[in-house]
């Protein structure tokens, strides 16, 4: 990994970690205040506002930053400018039209929602989405500039505010109102917020906003594809949330435990599965614009190295996380949420983790090489599975279908999308010998984690158990990844050394 993308994934993840961090550390202590059963009618209205989101903002900062990117080549300040204004305008477009349909046929589509509550925490939702397609503009641009630094801090800054505004609001200013409500208006303070931050500090760095004419079309044919692959994967998400309930209610559970199960694994497991994403997904943020930058420059080794190291990289984070997962699973859902069940269900969803962040990583590469249609049908072949293993075995397997659905639909949409990068770049990537070896290696490391802890919670709390676990088990398997020659974290502090010599 060259240092330049070193250290942006370094500063990238670094603020992804702390952003994931608290923005977890609400999630456990929104859980705790909702209860399983109003978690899960807040995520069914969540997953549908997700879907407006990326209408709106998935396809514009990827295209931004592409074509940012490329305009920077030439120096071609002028359209820089010029595409963000159009994506901005594009944005605003498609945001208000989309919350002038939900307000219009509201009492339609509450309709479909299980629970009524659904619709208006939706509708606090709504100025989160406007808000939204304004940051994404302007993200786009710093983000294609490298400005690495101001994107995190405005994201982090997105997520302090959250928490402040939603804290204040349920035991200060609207004590005893609904929780759920409070958390959607609490989202929609931050976005707004931040998308102020972050026009604040577009200006602050020299940049304006220029004539969109001629432009429009660019972003549109780059973003519409990416926008539409995403779109796919999150309308996955809304029928998913009315689809698995449902089919426990066939299947004689209550109406008010199919919400349950369903809170319990979208609001309290599949988050857990989400946190290696935190660096996989800094690499996937930086990787674009320098994957577009190398293409433009035909820079074909530079580009095979970014591929062949990003690809490991993101196998090596990913399954690092497994033994930990599945040596102390039980005891992270206990202590996390006081809900045993959410903690056995991570244990035994822990392989999720490898094929989610290899597709991070593989969609991303795909985008640099403008191949998002293609990349749309992998998606969608790999959410037509997940569907298909939700309506069928829901039922006889509750919250173990979702897992093996998610599970396939990743696996399938990786697999699809390595042989589609394969066949376009000509590229070896050598990964079945490391990645077997790798999940070899979670079997030992996981059942240290396993014995450890019986041992070491008859001395230490609960807390300190687990992070003594998880230093075992995520660093037994990162030293046999050493051993083996798996990983060479050496080639990494050779680079970093002499610059910190001259600096001194």
């Amino acid at each position: 990994m060259g240092k330049s993308l070193f250290r942006a994934v370094v500063l990238v993840a670094g603020f992804s970690v702390l952003t994931r961090f608290f923005g977890f550390i609400f999630r456990i202590y929104l859980s705790r205040e909702l209860g399983a059963e109003l978690l899960g009618v807040y995520q069914v209205a969540f997953s549908v506002f997700m879907v407006l989101v990326v209408l709106v903002s998935s396809g514009i900062p990827l295209a931004i930053s592409k074509l940012t990117a490329s305009y920077r080549v030439s120096n071609n300040t002028r359209a820089e400018n010029a595409v963000t204004t159009s994506a901005l305008i594009i944005g605003l477009i498609v945001a208000l039209v989309l919350c002038a349909v939900i307000l219009i046929f509201q009492n339609l589509i509450g309709g479909l929602f299980a629970d009524e509550r659904c619709m208006y925490i939706l509708i606090t939702l709504l100025p989160a989405v406007i808000a939204s397609a304004v940051y994404s503009a302007f993200r786009g641009s710093l983000w294609g500039s490298r400005n690495y630094f101001s994107v995190c801090w405005t994201e982090f800054a997105e997520q302090i505010i959250r928490i402040i505004a939603f804290v204040i609001m349920a035991n200060f200013l609207f004590v005893g109102l609904d929780g759920a409500s409070l958390a959607g208006w609490s989202m929609s303070i931050a976005c707004i917020l931040s998308a102020t931050l972050v026009v604040i500090v577009y200006v602050k760095n020299g940049k304006k906003l220029s004539s969109p004419k001629g432009y429009f079309k660019p972003v549109l044919s780059s973003a519409v594809p990416v926008t539409g692959v995403r779109t796919a994967s999150s309308l996955i998400q809304p029928v998913i949330a009315v689809l698995f309930p449902a089919m426990l209610v066939l299947a004689g559970y209550s109406s008010e435990q199919a919400m349950e199960s369903y809170g319990m694994a979208m609001g309290m497991t599949f988050p857990l599965l989400f946190l290696p994403s935190t660096v996989v997904g800094a690499l996937s943020f930086t990787l674009i614009p320098e994957l577009s930058t190398a293409i433009a420059k035909n820079e074909n080794d530079t580009i095979a190295n970014r591929i062949k190291t990003s690809l490991l990289f993101a196998v090596f984070i990913s399954a690092m996380v497994v033994p930990f997962y599945i040596g102390a699973g039980e005891q992270i859902g206990l202590f996390l949420y006081d809900n045993a069940s959410s903690g056995i269900y991570l244990a035994r969803a822990a392989w999720v983790m490898l094929p989610l962040g290899l597709s991070n990583i593989t969609s991303s590469v795909l985008n640099a090489y403008n191949l998002e249609v293609k990349s749309f049908l992998n998606n969608i072949l790999g959410g037509v599975l997940l569907l298909g293993i939700v309506a069928g075995f829901s039922g006889l397997m509750g919250v173990d279908a979702l897992i093996w659905g998610f599970g396939a639909c990743m696996t399938i949409t990786t697999i699809l999308n390595l042989v589609m990068l394969k066949r376009h770049t000509k590229l070896k990537f050598g990964l079945v010998k490391p990645t077997l070896m790798m999940l070899a290696f979670t079997i030992p490391c996981a059942l240290l984690g396993k014995f450890a802890y019986p041992l070491l919670s008859f001395v230490f709390p609960d807390f300190l158990t687990i992070a003594l676990v998880a230093c075992f088990s995520c660093g037994s398997f990162a030293l046999l990844c050493w051993l083996f020659k798996l990983i060479d974290l050496t080639s990494v502090v050779v680079k970093l050394k002499p610059k910190r010599t001259k600096k001194a």
